[in-house]
């Protein structure tokens, strides 16, 4: 049998097993208490075999605990669920450390709440055919086309996941749901409103368990519009590119369209014939004149018509000088090569898609100078024009308001440090620790830095932080206020902003594998930084939030404790030092993460959470 992950010890296993009573309420009968208590005292025995390295004779007393379980959970109401819930988590967590061990068991079922009856409030609302279309139309420039305040509802499964501040719905909770206590405020929609039959829908569908009846939650919200309204309906499906491909939508399309048809078609208030190129997927959607392109044939393809000028119609762009013989002809070869996309999302905004492209096709001169002239864009709408100065070194491009000796002071320093962050992660010594350099902007004050999130990343900054990172391949930058006394120090601000940086360049793994990386590497260099205390005595709080163990991956909690338990969850990976360099490994040689994970730690990371959180905080 496959051994253990090495972070978890055969103690801490036990004591993750060991189960009380769990406590019960409500219209419960003596009988199914009984029956609880002795499921409960059937799993601490299975605890036992299971500490003897008796894995078998352990997954067969799980078979019984389970068929014990599955009856008392059989047509259950909401009292005996609510008791029920303590025990089915811990069946979860040992189901999962047998699976760990090589052992094959059937798939544990979901504790799910009864039905709810059905109620004239309801209405039959359906996702499909109301909610999604009143979505796109009262929050889609903002939330569905684009992720405004770093909130992206772009899909009924985005909608469910929430925001960076937390979950926005709770099914059969309208009253406790973010959504509508924004809605009541006059927060949202911005620019607009909902009629009291609309509000009305929304919370009775969350009502009714906020549930999806199409086919995929993955889909994006656009493709439903058409149930609402008589908007244009997808012209062609998306095809993947092969990569065989001589013209690449990204590399070579998506500029032209983001230059040249900004404001009428990309990022329009209300695109032009209704044809909205804001997104690949919007743009395969055509407009009133029918599709905007034919697969494999150009010559029928309306944009080809439009930018030619042929049919008697006006050429386009509109008002701008006509594209070259040479961009026409790219257009032509992409749609007869397939018309195929190869940029990260279909739902990603196309002035996005070209600079992801540009950025992964310069060199580290070429991106380092965009990155500079990115930094002075964002100092000047962060700060509102407010002096600055600015100070250059080999791996860091630094802006602020300390004084230029300070800043060059801080550069220095900062060069000092990043040999060990390199050496820490592994970092090929041939290349640039980070391709285009990374920016550090330093500020003066609490408001300042407060100010740049609000205004660049259009978000409030958690009042714990003193600094944080950003890494969208286009931009790399940390953002920090340096410390005026010792409760927290400079060297631990620049390396923790560096590691997450670099981290996340590496194929782009979750947020919280990168930020949990970066507070262990500050832990480890710099281990008297006065946050690092405050990390640790912040777990046992963090914790307590979770309903479930990988709330936190999956940005179910506020963003400092999700960051707190990312620290702590990332630090029982690294101490296995062997599996997590082959992790960052495999990520540099192109890996996409969840595989890179599986192969290193032989679980997913929810699987690895479910093991971490049963003694984490304690």
């Amino acid at each position: 049998m496959a051994p253990c992950n090495s972070f978890i010890s055969r103690g801490l296993l036990l004591f993750a097993l060991l189960i009380a009573a769990t406590p019960v309420s409500g219209a419960i009968t003596s009988e199914q208490r009984a029956e609880i208590t002795a499921v409960s005292a059937a799993l601490s025995r299975m605890t036992k075999l299971f500490d003897r390295d008796e894995f078998t004779q352990s997954a067969e007393g799980l078979a019984d605990v389970r068929k014990r379980f599955d009856a008392l959970a059989k047509d259950a109401d909401a009292d005996l669920i609510k008791a029920l819930g303590d025990v089915h988590r811990k069946l979860v967590r040992a189901h999962a450390l047998l699976e760990l061990e090589g052992v094959e068991l059937p798939p544990l079922e979901e504790l799910k709440p009864p039905k709810p009856m059905p109620s004239e409030s309801s209405g039959g609302i359906s996702f499909v055919k109301n909610i999604a279309p009143l979505l796109v139309a009262k929050c889609g420039r903002c939330h569905v086309d684009n992720a405004r305040g770093k909130f992206q509802i772009d899909s009924y499964a985005a909608l469910m996941r929430g925001s960076a501040a937390g979950v926005v719905i709770f099914p059969n909770d309208p009253i406790g749901s973010r959504v509508v206590e924004l809605i009541e405020n006059g927060d949202m929609p911005r620019g607009g409103s909902l009629t009291d039959a609309e509000f009305a829908s929304l919370k009775n569908w969350i009502a009714a368990g906020a549930k999806f009846d199409g086919e995929d939650p993955q889909a994006n919200l656009n493709m439903f519009a058409k149930a609402g309204n008589d908007g244009p309906e997808p012209a062609t499906a998306i095809v993947q590119s092969t990569g065989k491909e001589t013209v690449s939508y990204s590399r070579d399309i998506a500029p032209v369209l983001a230059e040249n048809c900004n404001g009428c078609h990309v990022n329009a208030r209300r695109a032009q014939g209704r044809l909205n190129m804001s997104t690949f997927e919007q743009f395969t959607r055509g407009g009133d004149s029918g599709a905007a392109f034919v697969a494999r044939q150009p010559a029928n393809s309306l944009i080809i018509q439009r930018i030619k000028g042929e049919g008697g119609d006006q050429q386009m762009p509109l008002r701008r000088p006509p594209l070259s013989d040479e961009v026409i002809a790219k257009f032509e070869k992409w749609i007869e090569e397939g018309a195929t996309y190869d940029g990260p999302s279909p739902t990603m905004n196309t002035v996005q898609v070209a600079a992801l492209a540009k950025a992964k096709n310069s060199t580290h001169e070429e991106l380092s100078a965009d990155r500079m002239e990115l930094a002075a864009q964002n100092w000047n709408l962060g700060m509102a024009g407010a002096k600055s100065e600015t100070f250059e070194t080999k791996n860091f491009f630094l802006v602020g308001n300390v004084g230029a000796s300070t800043l060059e002071q801080y550069g220095k320093r900062a060069e000092e440090l990043a040999p060990r962050v390199a050496t820490m992660f592994g970092a090929p010594s041939s290349e640039p620790l980070l391709k285009g350099r990374m920016t550090l902007f330093l500020f003066s004050q609490r408001y300042d830095y407060s100010e740049f999130g609000q205004m660049v990343e259009k978000r409030e900054l958690p009042r714990q932080w003193r600094g944080h990172w950003n890494f969208t391949i286009v931009d790399a930058y940390g953002a920090m206020i340096p410390p005026r006394d010792d409760s927290y120090s400079l060297d631990g601000l620049i390396a923790q902003q560096l590691a997450g940086t670099y981290v996340a360049s590496l194929n782009n793994p979750p947020r919280w594998f990168s930020e949990g990386s970066a507070r262990v590497a500050a832990s480890r260099l710099v281990p008297r930084d006065g946050r690092i205390a405050a990390w640790k005595d912040g777990l046992r709080g963090a914790v307590a939030k979770m309903q479930k163990p990988d709330d936190f991956l999956t940005g179910k909690l506020p963003a400092e404790d999700a960051d707190i338990a990312a620290f702590s969850f990332v630090g029982a990976l690294m101490k296995d030092a062997k599996r997590y360099r082959a992790l960052l490994d495999a990520l540099r040689d192109g890996t996409e993460f969840p595989q890179a994970f599986a192969t290193n730690y032989g679980a997913s990371p929810q699987k690895a959470a479910e093991i971490w959180a049963r003694t984490a905080g304690r």
